[in-house]
Protein backbone atom coordinates (compact mmCIF):
# COMPACT_ATOMS: atom_id res chain seq x y z
CA UNK A 1 0.00 0.00 0.00
CA UNK A 2 2.57 2.01 1.06
CA UNK A 3 4.63 1.88 -2.46
CA UNK A 4 1.31 2.10 -4.32
CA UNK A 5 0.92 5.85 -2.75
CA UNK A 6 4.79 6.65 -3.09
CA UNK A 7 4.57 5.62 -6.67
CA UNK A 8 1.11 7.55 -7.16
CA UNK A 9 3.46 10.48 -5.36
CA UNK A 10 6.11 9.89 -7.40
CA UNK A 11 4.14 10.33 -10.57
CA UNK A 12 2.18 13.38 -9.76
CA UNK A 13 5.20 15.01 -9.20
CA UNK A 14 6.85 14.52 -12.58
CA UNK A 15 3.46 15.39 -14.12
CA UNK A 16 3.58 18.37 -12.16
CA UNK A 17 7.38 19.18 -13.35
CA UNK A 18 5.88 18.63 -16.41
CA UNK A 19 3.38 21.17 -16.74
CA UNK A 20 5.84 23.45 -15.21
CA UNK A 21 8.62 22.87 -18.25
CA UNK A 22 6.10 23.14 -20.68
CA UNK A 23 5.15 26.62 -19.57
CA UNK A 24 8.88 27.99 -20.63
CA UNK A 25 9.01 29.86 -23.69
CA UNK A 26 12.50 30.61 -25.36
CA UNK A 27 12.36 33.73 -27.61
CA UNK A 28 13.64 32.53 -31.23
CA UNK A 29 16.98 34.52 -31.98
CA UNK A 30 17.98 36.20 -34.79
CA UNK A 31 14.60 36.22 -36.10
CA UNK A 32 13.84 37.76 -40.19
CA UNK A 33 10.59 37.99 -41.02
CA UNK A 34 11.32 39.40 -44.94
CA UNK A 35 9.19 35.96 -46.76
CA UNK A 36 6.41 34.13 -46.00
CA UNK A 37 7.92 30.83 -45.12
CA UNK A 38 9.85 33.43 -42.57
CA UNK A 39 6.78 34.03 -40.95
CA UNK A 40 5.26 30.03 -41.34
CA UNK A 41 8.19 29.06 -39.56
CA UNK A 42 7.46 30.90 -36.46
CA UNK A 43 3.78 30.16 -36.29
CA UNK A 44 4.65 27.57 -33.47
CA UNK A 45 6.91 30.13 -31.47
CA UNK A 46 4.15 32.66 -32.06
CA UNK A 47 1.80 30.32 -30.26
CA UNK A 48 3.92 29.34 -27.35
CA UNK A 49 4.98 32.82 -26.90
CA UNK A 50 0.71 33.73 -26.53
CA UNK A 51 0.32 31.09 -24.28
CA UNK A 52 3.25 31.37 -22.61
CA UNK A 53 2.19 35.49 -21.84
CA UNK A 54 -1.46 33.84 -20.85
CA UNK A 55 -0.02 31.99 -17.91
CA UNK A 56 3.03 33.98 -16.45
CA UNK A 57 1.64 36.36 -14.20
CA UNK A 58 2.61 40.25 -15.18
CA UNK A 59 4.26 40.82 -12.17
CA UNK A 60 7.27 37.85 -12.92
CA UNK A 61 9.67 38.11 -15.63
CA UNK A 62 9.06 41.25 -16.77
CA UNK A 63 12.00 41.91 -18.64
CA UNK A 64 11.39 38.62 -21.04
CA UNK A 65 7.75 39.60 -20.78
CA UNK A 66 8.52 42.97 -23.07
CA UNK A 67 10.71 40.56 -25.53
CA UNK A 68 7.89 38.31 -26.07
CA UNK A 69 5.83 40.63 -26.92
CA UNK A 70 8.20 42.53 -28.68
CA UNK A 71 8.24 39.44 -31.08
CA UNK A 72 4.67 38.71 -30.94
CA UNK A 73 4.04 42.27 -32.33
CA UNK A 74 6.94 42.20 -34.73
CA UNK A 75 5.33 38.97 -36.06
CA UNK A 76 1.64 39.39 -36.07
CA UNK A 77 2.32 43.05 -37.69
CA UNK A 78 3.78 41.72 -40.84
CA UNK A 79 2.17 38.34 -40.87
CA UNK A 80 0.38 37.63 -44.12
CA UNK A 81 -1.75 34.26 -42.71
CA UNK A 82 -4.38 37.18 -41.54
CA UNK A 83 -4.75 40.89 -40.35
CA UNK A 84 -6.25 42.02 -37.22
CA UNK A 85 -8.26 44.71 -37.18
CA UNK A 86 -8.29 47.14 -34.51
CA UNK A 87 -11.16 49.23 -33.68
CA UNK A 88 -11.88 51.70 -30.82
CA UNK A 89 -13.83 49.29 -28.64
CA UNK A 90 -10.92 47.02 -28.09
CA UNK A 91 -8.27 49.79 -27.53
CA UNK A 92 -10.53 51.54 -24.71
CA UNK A 93 -10.64 47.76 -22.94
CA UNK A 94 -7.01 48.07 -22.71
CA UNK A 95 -6.08 51.85 -21.57
CA UNK A 96 -5.51 51.01 -17.83
CA UNK A 97 -3.83 47.54 -18.41
CA UNK A 98 -1.53 48.04 -21.46
CA UNK A 99 -0.45 44.11 -21.03
CA UNK A 100 -4.05 43.67 -22.25
CA UNK A 101 -3.41 44.67 -25.44
CA UNK A 102 -0.99 42.04 -26.64
CA UNK A 103 -3.46 39.53 -25.00
CA UNK A 104 -6.35 40.79 -26.93
CA UNK A 105 -4.32 40.55 -30.28
CA UNK A 106 -2.42 37.35 -28.87
CA UNK A 107 -6.06 35.88 -28.64
CA UNK A 108 -6.97 36.95 -32.25
CA UNK A 109 -3.73 35.49 -33.53
CA UNK A 110 -4.03 32.16 -31.70
CA UNK A 111 -7.08 31.81 -32.85
CA UNK A 112 -6.77 32.55 -36.84
CA UNK A 113 -3.25 30.44 -36.66
CA UNK A 114 -5.75 27.47 -34.65
CA UNK A 115 -8.24 27.92 -37.11
CA UNK A 116 -6.98 28.53 -40.78
CA UNK A 117 -10.12 27.97 -42.60
CA UNK A 118 -11.74 30.59 -40.56
CA UNK A 119 -9.57 33.16 -40.03
CA UNK A 120 -11.14 35.77 -41.22
CA UNK A 121 -14.33 35.76 -39.37
CA UNK A 122 -13.90 38.73 -37.84
CA UNK A 123 -16.70 38.18 -34.79
CA UNK A 124 -14.66 34.39 -33.75
CA UNK A 125 -11.55 36.15 -33.32
CA UNK A 126 -12.56 39.38 -31.40
CA UNK A 127 -14.10 36.68 -29.07
CA UNK A 128 -11.08 34.90 -28.88
CA UNK A 129 -9.14 38.18 -28.15
CA UNK A 130 -11.35 38.84 -25.22
CA UNK A 131 -11.60 35.61 -23.87
CA UNK A 132 -7.17 35.67 -23.68
CA UNK A 133 -7.70 39.75 -22.57
CA UNK A 134 -10.22 38.58 -19.45
CA UNK A 135 -8.12 35.66 -18.63
CA UNK A 136 -5.25 37.50 -18.08
CA UNK A 137 -7.20 39.85 -16.42
CA UNK A 138 -8.69 37.75 -13.96
CA UNK A 139 -5.70 35.85 -13.01
CA UNK A 140 -3.43 38.95 -12.57
CA UNK A 141 -6.20 40.71 -10.00
CA UNK A 142 -3.13 40.25 -7.35
CA UNK A 143 -0.36 40.63 -9.65
CA UNK A 144 -0.47 43.81 -10.48
CA UNK A 145 -3.15 44.55 -12.85
CA UNK A 146 -5.33 47.46 -12.23
CA UNK A 147 -9.17 47.41 -11.77
CA UNK A 148 -10.72 47.97 -14.85
CA UNK A 149 -15.08 48.47 -14.28
CA UNK A 150 -15.16 48.29 -18.23
CA UNK A 151 -13.25 44.79 -18.46
CA UNK A 152 -15.21 43.41 -14.89
CA UNK A 153 -18.70 43.83 -16.63
CA UNK A 154 -17.00 42.30 -19.78
CA UNK A 155 -15.59 39.06 -17.62
CA UNK A 156 -18.72 38.52 -16.29
CA UNK A 157 -20.52 37.96 -19.75
CA UNK A 158 -20.76 34.19 -20.30
CA UNK A 159 -20.14 33.16 -23.41
CA UNK A 160 -23.79 33.84 -25.42
CA UNK A 161 -23.06 37.00 -23.62
CA UNK A 162 -19.58 37.82 -24.73
CA UNK A 163 -20.41 36.84 -28.36
CA UNK A 164 -24.17 39.30 -28.44
CA UNK A 165 -21.66 42.40 -26.56
CA UNK A 166 -18.73 42.27 -29.63
CA UNK A 167 -21.77 41.83 -32.19
CA UNK A 168 -23.33 44.74 -31.19
CA UNK A 169 -19.80 46.78 -30.93
CA UNK A 170 -19.19 45.34 -34.85
CA UNK A 171 -22.73 46.50 -35.68
CA UNK A 172 -23.48 42.79 -36.76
Amino acid sequence: MKIQKFTLAILFLLFISQTLFSQEFTIPKNVTLKSDSDYKKYENDVLQGINWLENTPINQQVAKRKKVSAFLLQWMTGTPSFSIKMQSFQMELTEKNPDLLISFLGGWAKYALENPADKDNELAANIAGFESLIKVYTSNKENGIKKDKKVEKLAKLDKTGLEKWVRKKLGQ
